[in-house]
C-alpha cells in the first residue's frame, strides 16, 4: 500500500477506515443501537411527553456509546422504555407500545454489545459477522416475546389493565433473556 495516497496500487481503489473517537471503530452494533432507539422514538411520537423522554433516551444512548459507558447505555434503554410506558398509558396504541418497548430493549442490548466488542476486540478485527449473528438472535427473541405479548393482550377482555401488564412482562422477559 502506498502510504502517500492511501491506495493499494490499483486505480480507483481507496481503502477507508471509519473511526468515531480515538482508536475505536464504528461497528454494526453501534448503528443497530441507534436505529432501534430511533424506531422507538418514531413509535412514541404520538405523545408529547413520550416523545421528549424518547429523544432524551436517544441522546443518552449516543453519549453512552461515545463515552463507552455501559451504565449510560442502560439508562438510555430505561428512558426509551419509560417513553413507551408514558405513550401506552396515554394516546398510544398497541403497535406503538410493542415497537417502542422492544425497540428500547433492543437499543440497550445492541449498545451494550457494541461496548463489549469495543472493550474485548482490537479495532483492526472485523466483527461484522458476529454482530450480525447477535442481531439476528436478538431480533428473533424480540419477535417471539412480542408475539406472546400480543397473544396475551388479545386474550384479555377490553378495559382491563392486565393486557398492558402482559406486554410489560414480555418486555421484562426479553430484557432478561438478552442480558449478557
Amino acid at each position: 500500500m502506498d502510504a502517500a495516497d492511501g491506495s493499494d496500487g490499483r486505480r480507483g481503489v481507496v481503502r477507508v477506515t471509519l473511526t468515531v473517537w480515538g482508536e475505536h471503530r464504528l461497528r454494526l452494533s453501534h448503528g443497530l443501537a441507534v436505529a432501534a432507539a430511533l424506531a422507538t422514538v418514531a413509535a412514541v411520537r404520538v405523545g408529547q411527553v413520550g416523545l421528549v423522554a424518547g429523544v432524551c433516551g436517544v441522546l443518552l444512548l449516543a453519549a453512552g456509546l461515545v463515552w463507552r459507558s455501559r451504565g449510560t447505555v442502560a439508562l438510555a434503554g430505561v428512558a426509551l422504555f419509560a417513553a413507551t410506558v408514558l405513550v401506552a398509558a396515554g394516546p398510544g396504541g398497541l403497535v406503538a407500545t410493542l415497537v417502542g418497548a422492544f425497540g428500547a430493549v433492543l437499543a440497550a442490548d445492541f449498545g451494550t454489545f457494541a461496548l463489549g466488542i469495543d472493550r474485548d476486540v482490537d479495532p483492526s478485527v472485523a466483527t461484522t459477522r458476529v454482530e450480525a449473528l447477535h442481531a439476528v438472535g436478538s431480533l428473533t427473541v424480540a419477535l417471539l416475546a412480542g408475539g406472546i405479548g400480543y397473544a396475551l393482550f388479545r386474550s384479555v377482555p377490553r378495559g382491563s389493565t392486565l393486557g398492558v401488564v402482559a406486554l410489560l412482562f414480555a418486555a421484562a422477559v426479553l430484557a432478561a433473556v438478552l442480558r449478557p
